[in-house]
């Protein structure tokens, strides 16, 4: 299982968190999240990620600031 690698985005309260992780679970090619210090570990599920998944990811990590360079790896998987 590949996992993505992220610095995590600055929260403004928990509830911002929580959305964050809400939403990012929601895309279906994550298979889990996990917060480890500075970082968020985005678990992926098998398989290419789809050109509306990658919509998702490209929106959230614009949304919270996110840097998205990690992205062009999915689009080649």
């Amino acid at each position: 299982m590949d996992v993505l690698v992220v610095r995590a985005p600055m929260y403004h309260s928990p509830g911002d968190e929580a959305a964050f992780l809400t939403w990012l679970k929601r895309i279906r090619a994550v298979a889990g999240v996990q917060s480890r210090g500075h970082d968020v570990h985005i678990a992926l599920r098998a398989g290419k990620v789809s050109s509306d998944e990658l919509r998702e990811f490209r929106a959230l990590f614009h949304r919270y600031g996110l840097d998205t360079s990690g992205l062009m790896d999915l689009e080649r998987r």
